[in-house]
């Protein structure tokens, strides 16, 4: 299990949040409900281990731009990285055809957020079964396994995109 200071999030975190194993909720002031939280995947690169970062609005409600969901969420991804040195690895939804804008804006919020020498970000983008993947990684770049990391994704990617490594 991924270690987390609630305390520290929560003095970043614009919502209150609610932590529950490695899921977060919380409710915006529109009465938006969302809930950040990270799976632990089989993959593993670099010798490192590789944690899904999964976004889900809990109800279907289109909402306005809200500054505060960015905020939130970023205060859990930089906890995330401050407790542990694993690989975050984000791949969007393909169900409704908005990959490619949400691959868009998490690249977006981590240009705005991320001090610049602080990670390593790989993307891929492949077509399985006809569908879009868009792929990415963050790495902390204190992380000792950083060049086996990168590798085993330029690699692992290269398979997905062109069936050869």
């Amino acid at each position: 299990m991924i270690k987390f200071s609630l305390q520290r999030i929560a003095e970043h975190a614009p919502y209150e949040l609610l932590l529950s194993g490695n899921d977060f909720t919380f409710r915006t002031d529109l009465g938006i409900h969302y809930s950040v939280g990270f799976n632990k995947e089989d993959i593993v690169l670099g010798g490192c281990g590789t944690y899904q970062l999964i976004i889900r609005k809990i109800e279907e409600a289109r909402s306005p731009y809200d500054p505060k969901v960015e905020a939130t969420i970023l205060a859990i991804v930089d906890e995330f990285f401050r407790s542990n040195l694993e690989v975050l690895l984000y791949m969007c939804d393909t169900s409704d055809g908005r990959e490619e804008s949400r691959h868009r804006l998490f690249l977006t919020w981590f240009e705005h957020y991320a001090e610049k020498q602080r990670f390593t970000i790989c993307q891929a983008h492949a077509e399985v079964e006809g569908e879009g993947l868009f792929l990415c990684i963050v790495i902390d770049n204190r992380n000792p396994r950083l060049q086996a990391i990168t590798t085993d994704f330029t690699e692992s990617a290269a398979l997905l995109t062109e069936g050869k490594p």
